[in-house]
């Protein structure tokens, strides 16, 4: 089943229970401009895999330009985020160990895609941190 988080849609592929824990899966298909906010995962590394559209991924200081068929690791403990430069852009994000893709189900109650994130961000960032992840503001833009 689709979760709809703000403006993108995320679909679980596997979870925790599906791997042992080892990873979780999600795909992640958005409009042009979807930018989450730079964050840290302190419990998990994450993987992302561009199957659609234009990106720029933010990995520490480095800022990748992606397109489809492009992999990019973000290992734990680094600031990482996204953006969608095409008019649609879907990836996947391979999240390891599993857990954190329960992340979404919860969050996604609080971020409809009638939310202004403005508003609801203090509320999405006590979710993530109950999963071990620190949302640190704005995606810097790309250069």
């Amino acid at each position: 089943m689709p979760l709809r988080f703000f403006k993108q849609t995320i679909w679980i592929l596997a979870s925790t229970s599906d791997t042992n824990g080892v990873l979780g899966a999600v795909e992640v298909a958005g409009p042009g401009g979807a930018v989450p906010p730079l964050h840290v995962h302190h419990r998990e590394d994450e993987a992302f895999y561009v199957l659609d559209g234009e990106y720029s991924v933010f990995i520490g200081d480095d800022v990748i330009t992606a397109s489809p068929g492009t992999w990019v690791w973000g290992p734990r403990d680094v600031p990482h985020g996204y953006q969608v430069h095409s008019a649609r852009g879907r990836h996947l994000s391979l999240i390891m160990p599993g857990g954190f893709e329960a992340f979404f189900e919860e969050a996604a109650q609080i971020a409809t895609p009638e939310t202004d994130p403005r508003n609801e961000m203090s509320r999405i960032a006590a979710v993530a941190a109950r999963y071990g992840v620190e949302l640190l503001g704005p995606a810097p833009p790309p250069s």
